[in-house]
């Protein structure tokens, strides 16, 4: 299995890297070693993604905050968090998107880690399989992420369940009167 790398679109310079760990015996280390500086990522709760263009929808959108200096959070990974949320509410979006201390998977995303140093140190330290990314949707728990997007079994009638997420991703911010 391998740890999955895409460049931005927008930003030529700029990457966004996914994996998977599966079976993880050491969450509350690894989240710990995030939150004290160790490096820096964003540790997602794999039931809370569909789908990896989900989470990569997310990270280009904290990319492009980022760099307009329009950020709500204090680094790119902790709004890769936000952005994934449907609410504004930042502790939220961590509690619900986040890896708790008792997980046993966690997608790890790592944004502009050219040199794929961060994401060697990360999985030095998960005690954990490797998995293919997209194995995340064997992960996927299905009303939880419904109830929090607010997305009732009528969309999904004529709308996929990723589709459905990332129209709200990407339309967090605008305003309907």
């Amino acid at each position: 299995m391998s740890i999955r790398v895409l460049k931005n679109e927008f930003y030529m310079d700029s990457t966004i890297s996914l994996a998977l760990f599966r079976n993880v015996e050491n969450a509350k280390e690894v989240r710990q070693n995030v939150m004290n500086g160790t490096f820096e990522a964003a540790l997602l709760k794999p039931s809370m993604i569909c789908d990896p263009f989900q989470v990569i929808v997310a990270a280009n959108r904290a990319i492009h905050l980022n760099r307009q200096n329009k950020m709500i959070t204090k680094n790119v990974h902790s709004e890769i968090l936000f952005c994934l949320s449907p609410t504004k509410n930042i502790s939220d979006s961590f509690r619900k998107f986040g890896l708790a201390d008792n997980e046993t998977s966690v997608m790890v995303v790592v944004a502009d880690d050219i040199d794929g140093s961060t994401m060697s140190a990360i999985c030095k330290c998960v005690k954990g399989e490797l998995s293919d990314a997209q194995d995340v949707i064997h992960l996927t728990e299905t009303k939880p992420i419904q109830k929090i997007y607010k997305i009732p079994d009528e969309e999904l009638v004529v709308s996929k369940l990723l589709d459905s997420i990332v129209s709200r991703i990407s339309s967090k911010d605008v305003l309907t009167l």
